[in-house]
């Protein structure tokens, strides 16, 4: 007796069922495999971003010694404007001072016009007398890049080719109260510091950039400032900032003869 062959629709459908238990099973063990093995670490790669140079200062190399913060190789300086007053600057050298940034002058905050410090001419002179080596800088309130030109121009102008050891610092800052400047986020800053050292180079003067740690983190491009000096507010005995600075203004306090109020105290690396 001949056996009846399977229709041909049954024979596929038993195809089917018996690839998908397979597969359900073959999944089933890969997936428990995955699983069961550890986290992959991730391959250590160099970096391939361009940073900027480190602070390489050891912490424990600053000391504090009479009211001065001290470090191998570095000098004591302090930095004036009209707020100190009429300074004896002998008083001053004789304290153990060796160098003195001046302001120069300044951009309202309100208006935005451009001012001379009242007292520029008789800080700068005075310093040079007494045998300091002598820097200016420009408080700013620039808005826009053509701004910074307008301030480095202004300090040249002022300057007129007066010989300085130092650099012209561009020191731009967010004031309290009614201001011009409203979000500092919203300030090309790196692209004003760039415009007013550049003019100040173009002059034949050092140019610098003077920033606090917040601003230095924030708004700064670093890469893009390394052919300046930089100038580094961060107030304490051990600064911490990452990245390389050339002076370092650590006090807002500082009292010396000479001077009648306080006043801002820095380091100055050879």
């Amino acid at each position: 007796m001949r056996r009846k062959k399977q229709p041909r629709c049954a024979l596929v459908l038993w195809i089917t069922v018996l690839a998908a238990v397979v597969f359900t099973v073959v999944m089933g063990l890969l997936l428990r495999s995955c699983f069961m093995q550890e986290e992959p670490k991730v391959p250590e790669t160099e970096a391939t971003e361009e940073t900027a140079p480190l602070n390489e200062r050891k912490t424990e190399d600053f000391t504090m010694e009479d009211g001065f913060l001290r470090y191998p190789g570095a000098v004591a300086g302090i930095d004036v404007s009209t707020h100190q007053g009429l300074i004896d600057w002998e008083q001053v050298r004789d304290a153990g001072i060796e160098f003195a940034i001046v302001r120069a002058g300044y951009r309202g905050s309100t208006k935005g016009l451009l001012y001379e410090d009242e007292l520029f001419w008789d800080n700068l002179n005075g310093a040079k007398e007494a045998g300091l080596r002598v820097g200016v800088y420009f408080f700013s309130q620039a808005l826009t890049v053509e701004e910074a030109v307008e301030e480095a121009e202004y300090v040249c102008d002022l300057l007129d080719g007066e010989p300085l050891e130092l650099p012209v610092y561009y020191d731009w800052e967010q004031v309290s109260g009614q201001s011009r400047i409203t979000d500092p986020g919203a300030i090309p800053l790196t692209d004003c510091s760039v415009a007013f050292c550049e003019t100040v180079r173009q002059q034949g003067y050092t140019p610098g950039v003077y920033f606090n740690q917040d601003y230095g983190y924030a708004y700064l491009d670093f890469i893009r400032l390394q052919n300046y000096q930089l100038w580094l507010a961060e107030y304490g005995d051990n600064p911490t900032f990452r990245y390389r600075f050339d002076c370092l203004q650590y006090s807002d306090a500082g009292i010396l003869p000479g001077i009648e109020t306080t006043v801002d105290m820095n380091l100055l690396f050879k």
